[in-house]
């Protein structure tokens, strides 16, 4: 696999996403978000810079996840359907620089997007009197972790059925791999063998996106344990990693005639 006809082919996309428009309108919502957020503060007594953190991670989330889900769900499907795929693997491009160059693009773009609302999210919240915490950095890195999962989950997803399902299936895993925690620690799953046997197996299998949800310890803490952030740095890679080497098997496998 050539490193040069990756980037030729992340140049490419890179350049075609951005005829979207979409960074446009991520500015548009972090100006928004700034406004919105003042406003909120008008109506709060006591902590507008939580507010402001909140409203600012909380969109950061949103509009990063957003991108991974309905862009990333026509990355590959909307070239093989369009038959563009053909031209570039017969340059020669292989298939695994295609993948690569495809996801890179994106994932520029995904980059762009967190470098630009997590700035409009820390200048806001130190505007209202806020610290700058390393922990933000840690969440906003972490965010970009949770992304990039969720678009390598539904590039995987929208390989093996269409972009409705995929879609729907991938923001169903989403939700459930924010929720699977807790619903562990509820009475009823914990007097339910079964029911807690079944949860636990998801770990192994079904990727745990709590594991990368700092939000919540920043608004209420101050640090986290190192050891906790590192694991959960680590347990992101290893699980992106396994999903890369499932879409190229899966990718390689699939007849482009």
């Amino acid at each position: 696999m050539s490193p040069s006809k990756v980037l030729i082919v992340a140049q490419y996309t890179f350049k075609e996403l951005l005829k979207s428009k979409i960074l446009l309108n991520v500015f548009i919502i972090g100006l928004g978000l700034m406004v919105l957020t003042y406003v909120a503060t008008e109506f709060t007594y006591g902590v507008p810079e939580r507010i402001a953190l909140d409203f600012g991670l909380g969109m950061l989330s949103l509009s990063t996840l957003s991108i991974s889900l309905f862009l990333g769900v026509g990355l590959l499907s909307k070239e093989v359907d369009s038959r563009t795929v053909y031209m570039v693997i017969s340059r020669p491009v292989s298939r695994q620089a295609f993948i690569f160059g495809k996801l890179l693009g994106l994932m520029s773009i995904q980059a762009i997007n967190l470098i630009l609302l997590g700035s409009m999210t820390i200048l806001s919240t130190m505007l209202l009197g806020g610290k700058l915490n390393t922990l933000i950095f840690w969440c906003i890195g972490f965010t970009y972790l949770e992304s990039l999962m969720l678009l390598l989950l539904v590039v995987l997803m929208s390989l093996v059925a269409n972009n409705i399902i995929s879609i729907l299936v991938s923001g169903v895993l989403l939700v459930l791999g924010h929720s699977v925690e807790s619903t562990m620690q509820t009475s009823f799953v914990k007097n339910t063998t079964w029911l807690g046997n079944v949860l636990e197996a998801y770990h192994f299998i079904l990727p745990g996106f709590y594991k990368l949800n700092l939000k919540d310890f920043i608004i209420y803490k101050s640090s986290l344990p190192l050891e906790y952030l590192f694991s959960s740095f680590a347990y992101a890679c290893l699980y992106s990693t396994f999903l890369i080497g499932l879409i190229i098997y899966i990718f390689n496998k699939k007849n482009l005639d």
